[in-house]
């Protein structure tokens, strides 16, 4: 995978410390004028979105500074336009086309930066440059009203100063990137286009089916279970199948979100509907579990038993405790809640707890007709959240065939259905991949061991 130039902070770095010592400094320093000048009412709102900004930053630098250190430009942003709106009233219009460049300048410097398109030595000295033209334009007398723009600034520099570029080879987040999955950025031009004439996933899925000869395997997953997988079962077998699918083909773990094309990489994550008990009247749940290409039968099957367990449990899960709230919204404002949560969704914002609770947000979607003894459906893809796959199996049939020497030989067999967002990845990739998932499917055998390689998407 090509390299990204990304930049970080640590809490370890003496100067990192220093610069969000600053910050809180600048933030107590401007609450403190304000209420001993006796106007703080009138500037309450500038005040409390300056100082807001300053926290924020704080908490990213702290937080998040190692993986999502570029996150800190959009307090940055929020504090340069505080500063602007409170300065503009009281200034020239020569001061303020000055203070508008200025800070302007900071903001985009800054964002330079921490997104690794701009050098150190550059950006710090444009940051410089621009604090001292701001304390030429306020004025000396001004000194002491400029101490918490000052101390927010020198925190800046010191931030800077300790920032660093990552050299581990691993790729970091950067703007674009989502919380589920980094963003595709090397696809063709047509590929682009195409998520725009079909902007939803419906209207742009296609249907596969096959039949599986499943003697063998049924043979094998009762061997096993008398092993050493006791709870092995033909959904665990494609599962482990499918990872191993992605271990190859890692294209297929795209999804799309916001018309552009997004990679889970390493996460697979896999979804699947569950009733807490086989009756009519007993409710369903919805399972989730995070896989890897790494993963083995024995893996598998481990975590997939231990997620049944947990979704038959009588206590409900987050994802019953997240239906029930949504339920409890009345119909309108429940209708403007969905809308909120499906636009917030297309800008790549909805919370990491939501996206790990939802059942539309995934890798690929099982669903089983053997237990209800029916052939597998055509499962409709959903157009909110972004699952590009969903996988239906049929229930097992024998049949009778009459081998080359006259003899005739029962085998059992099945269906499955696969409906796929087709704008992940080109027919022949997908063929390819569908192709050694059904190899898996007929060996099990050979997901007994780790994958030999791990292949990377595209960068």
């Amino acid at each position: 995978m090509k390299k990204q130039k990304t930049t970080y902070v640590s809490r370890q770095n003496w100067l990192t410390l220093l610069a969000v010592f600053l910050f809180f400094a600048s933030a107590a320093t401007l609450f403190l004028q304000h209420i001993r000048s006796g106007i703080f009412q009138q500037t309450m709102t500038t005040d409390f979105l300056d100082g807001g900004a300053v926290l924020l930053l704080s908490a990213i630098v702290l937080l998040h500074g190692e993986e999502f250190f570029f996150r800190s430009a959009i307090p940055v942003w929020f504090w340069c336009l505080t500063e602007i709106l409170s300065l503009v009233p009281l200034s020239s219009a020569r001061q303020k086309t000055g203070f508008l460049i200025l800070y302007l300048c900071i903001a985009i410097l800054y964002t330079a930066l921490t997104s690794g398109k701009l050098s150190k030595k550059y950006g710090l000295g444009g940051i410089i440059a621009c604090t001292a033209l701001l304390t030429v334009i306020r004025g000396v007398p001004e000194g002491s009203q400029m101490l918490p723009t000052l101390l927010m600034l020198s925190g800046l520099v010191l931030l800077i100063l300790s920032m660093k570029e990552h050299k581990d080879g691993q790729y970091h987040r950067m703007w674009g990137d989502r919380a589920d999955g980094r963003r595709v950025r090397s696809l063709s031009a047509i590929t682009d286009v195409g998520i725009y004439i079909m902007p939803n996933r419906n209207g742009a899925h296609t249907m596969f089916a096959d039949t599986l000869d499943v003697t063998e395997i049924e043979r094998y997953i009762h061997s096993k279970r008398r092993s050493d997988i006791p709870h092995l079962s033909m959904v665990q077998i494609f599962l482990a199948a499918y990872c191993r699918t992605i271990a190859e083909y890692p294209a297929l773990n795209r999804f799309i979100s916001g018309q552009k094309i997004y990679t889970r990489d390493g996460d697979i994550i896999f979804n699947m509907t569950v009733k807490k008990k086989l009756t009519v009247e007993a409710e369903e749940t919805i399972i989730k579990l995070h896989l890897t290409p790494e993963e083995t039968l024995y893996t598998v099957s481990e975590k997939l038993e231990a997620a049944f367990l947990a979704g038959k449990a009588e206590d409900d899960s987050n994802f019953d405790k997240t239906a029930a709230l949504i339920k409890a919204i009345p119909g309108l404002l429940k209708k403007f809640t969905i809308w909120l949560l499906k636009l917030t969704d297309y800008f790549g914002l909805l919370p990491f707890f939501l996206l790990d609770v939802s059942p539309f947000h995934g890798s690929i979607f099982f669903t089983s007709m053997a237990s209800l003894g029916i052939p597998p459906v055509y499962h409709h893809l959903y157009d909110f959240g972004n699952l590009p796959v969903f996988l239906c199996m049929g229930d097992k049939y024998k049949t009778v065939t009459q081998q080359s020497d006259g003899t005739i030989e029962s085998r059992k067999k099945m269906k499955f259905t696969v409906v796929s967002d087709e704008r992940i990845c080109d027919g022949f990739y997908y063929s390819r991949g569908f192709k050694a998932f059904k190899k898996y499917l007929l060996h099990p055998e050979l997901l007994e061991q780790p994958p030999k390689t791990i292949r990377h998407d595209i960068p």
